[in-house]
């Protein structure tokens, strides 16, 4: 079927997880042509993924033959390659500001809901794993406005949003926030006015009435109305489920959601990485990652007054969170995708989102523009870049044809491609990725592997290759690095 932008940008993350781009698990028994059945099917987790693609094969593995790409002559057993089951945490950026309208005329959120919906209900989507959050939380009892400080009770000062803008002019940049005169330098800090057409608008004391006609001051928030507490956003709003089963409550989530509050990216993102660690640590046998959906920078309260509990509050601060997660001994990786209004706003986001990308292991952020006429469309074709990033091809280990358990040192990993076959070498670790090769998750002195993962440079091979396959070779003594 079609897809939508979106739809395909995620289908690459779970490309990018899984085997390679171009690259499948050989199927068939005995060779390029062989007739085998009984495929290998991935288990574990959520549904799992079924090894196929091979050269003329129809399921299968192959036993007993003998690879002349190993050393010397041996008893082996070729099974296709199966991409480890993918779990993603969405965590989606739920502001006010998701209200504002696209060039297409319909809200960014609106756009978002039905690329996600779409993706959900994809048969290409069977058997990932998808968890949903969305951010903020709000207070319980919390007034969603005010007009002074006595309206908020127990919840804070009535914060107004206001904006810097010359004295005798007018403008629809209403980003960043100002907090007085002292913070605009030669400009104003002038109140920021919500229009009937969805926009905004900040004018001037001087500048002429009708530079904001027909719009009305923006309304005051309460300062601790939104949830900045992180184990908050380690509980998600839909839990994880198995798609295309889970696809139906995912659905109806989204459509029953009304945008609202400001944009606590920090302690979401800490919450999200510490759901993603507790996902990993109960599925070894998984692929877990965090994909960012937000039209904000951190923050959007009153510069310089985040409430205390809302820390990490800046770039740095949250970029080492998503680094130490992506470095970890499991790491779990962050997409980040953003939407913003052209110009300054755009081009400053791209700049912040790219940090929080990099730190998070996926290189670069996917910034849209709202005044594109399909903003869902656009999101597919800036995802689908995410499928050639150098993220490491992460493989089930195969149980043992013999039922005795695997022999990890009898372990090696086979690519056939377009200019032949080849066994790819074992190294020690992903820090000793320098010559390329593949590792164990564990190293089985410490403990039982759950999954082969190529090196990148070797995935990236892999990838460039679309005729290839990779296969999991068991008899064999491993072939290491030298």
């Amino acid at each position: 079927m079609k897809y939508n932008r979106l739809s395909l940008l995620l289908c690459a993350l779970m490309l990018a997880f899984g085997c390679s781009a171009g690259v499948s698990g050989k199927t068939g028994s005995g060779g390029s042509n062989g007739t085998g059945t009984g495929g290998s099917t991935a288990s574990g987790g959520h549904g799992g993924s079924s090894s196929s693609g091979g050269s003329n094969g129809t399921g299968g593995s192959s036993s007993g033959n003998t690879d002349a790409s190993l050393d010397g002559a041996c008893a082996a057993s070729s099974i296709g390659a199966a991409p480890v089951p993918l779990d993603l945490y969405f965590l989606m950026d739920s502001s006010l500001s998701m209200k504002e309208t696209t060039g297409a005329g319909t809200t960014k959120w609106s756009a978002v809901s039905a690329a996600l919906t779409a993706f959900f209900t994809d048969s290409g989507s069977a058997g990932l794993g998808v968890a949903l959050k969305y951010f903020p939380d709000e207070q319980s009892g919390a007034p969603a406005s005010c007009t002074m400080t006595s309206d908020c009770g127990t919840f804070g000062n009535c914060d107004f949003r206001d904006t810097c803008v010359s004295s005798g002019a007018s403008t629809t940049a209403v980003s960043p926030l100002c907090i007085d005169a002292s913070t605009c330098g030669s400009q104003t800090c002038s109140r920021i006015k919500s229009c009937t057409d969805g926009s905004y608008c900040a004018a001037g004391p001087t500048a002429p009435t009708t530079a904001c006609a027909g719009c009305t001051n923006f309304p005051g928030y309460c300062h601790l109305r939104d949830i900045c507490t992180s184990s908050e956003y380690a509980t998600p709003n839909v839990a994880v489920g198995t798609l295309p089963g889970a696809a139906g409550g995912l659905s109806a989530s989204l459509s029953g959601h009304t945008p609202d509050g400001y944009t606590p990216t920090g302690p979401a993102l800490t919450g999200a990485v510490s759901w993603a660690q507790q996902q990993q640590t109960s599925n070894p046998g998984h692929k877990v990652a965090i994909v960012l959906v937000t039209d904000g920078l951190p923050g959007g309260f009153i510069p310089g007054f985040p409430p205390a509990e809302c820390a990490p509050s800046d770039i740095p601060g949250i970029s080492t969170i998503l680094s130490s997660a992506a470095t970890g001994t499991t790491p779990i990786l962050t997409f980040v995708v953003g939407i913003f209004n052209p110009g300054v706003e755009a081009t400053t986001a791209q700049t912040n989102l790219n940090m929080l990308a990099s730190a998070g292991g996926t290189g670069t952020a996917l910034v849209i523009s709202v005044t594109d006429t399909n903003v869902t469309q656009e999101l597919h074709t800036a995802l689908t870049q995410a499928q050639t990033k150098a993220i490491a091809c992460s493989y089930q280990i195969p149980p043992s044809t013999g039922g005795t358990g695997v022999d990890f040192g009898k372990v090696n990993v086979q690519f056939s491609g377009s200019s032949g076959s080849s066994t790819i070498p074992h190294t020690s670790s992903s820090s000793a990725c320098d010559k390329g090769g593949w590792y164990y998750d564990v190293d089985p002195s410490a403990g039982t592997p759950t999954k082969i993962i190529a090196c990148p440079s070797t995935c990236t091979g892999f990838n460039a290759d679309v005729t290839g396959h990779v296969d999991i070779v068991l008899g064999c003594a491993t072939i290491s690095v030298t």
